[in-house]
């Protein structure tokens, strides 16, 4: 006779501690729905990331007061930010554009005789970063 396998008994006890899991899972998972992390926005951080990015590739930076705008000269051309109601734009050579940044409270540009700075101020509290790019 073969005696590999479970015997009645043991499918019982499995089958009995698996539907035990089973059900309190449910109140497992809505406890940790209870815990809240604090709301945090990545959008001013991506921005950043985005305008350092562009600004490395750069060979000159300026402001642009016609349009409010940032400029920074690549080796594609004329890479320039603003903003555009509650978004940040960027567009090449006046090509089209991509939003970098959704929920834009503010932006300002200053120009000195040796730097752009650049302030942006998204949703939430901390969501607020300035920049400053050498001409």
């Amino acid at each position: 006779m073969n005696d590999s396998g479970f015997t009645y008994i043991e499918a019982l006890i499995s089958l009995s501690i698996a539907a035990f899991v089973m059900s309190l899972t449910p109140s497992i998972l809505m406890q940790f729905e209870n815990v809240h992390s604090p709301a945090v926005d990545f959008e001013v951080d991506f921005f950043m990331i985005d305008i350092a990015e562009a600004y490395e590739k750069s060979s000159e930076v300026r402001l642009d007061a016609r349009t409010h705008s940032v400029v920074f000269t690549t080796g594609k051309g004329e890479v320039e930010y603003r903003k555009h109601g509650s978004r940040i734009i960027k567009s090449v050579e006046q090509n089209g554009y991509v939003t970098v940044m959704f929920g834009a409270d503010d932006f300002k540009i200053e120009e000195t005789a040796a730097h752009v700075h650049i302030s942006v101020s998204g949703k939430g509290e901390g969501n607020d970063e300035t920049a400053a790019f050498a001409k």
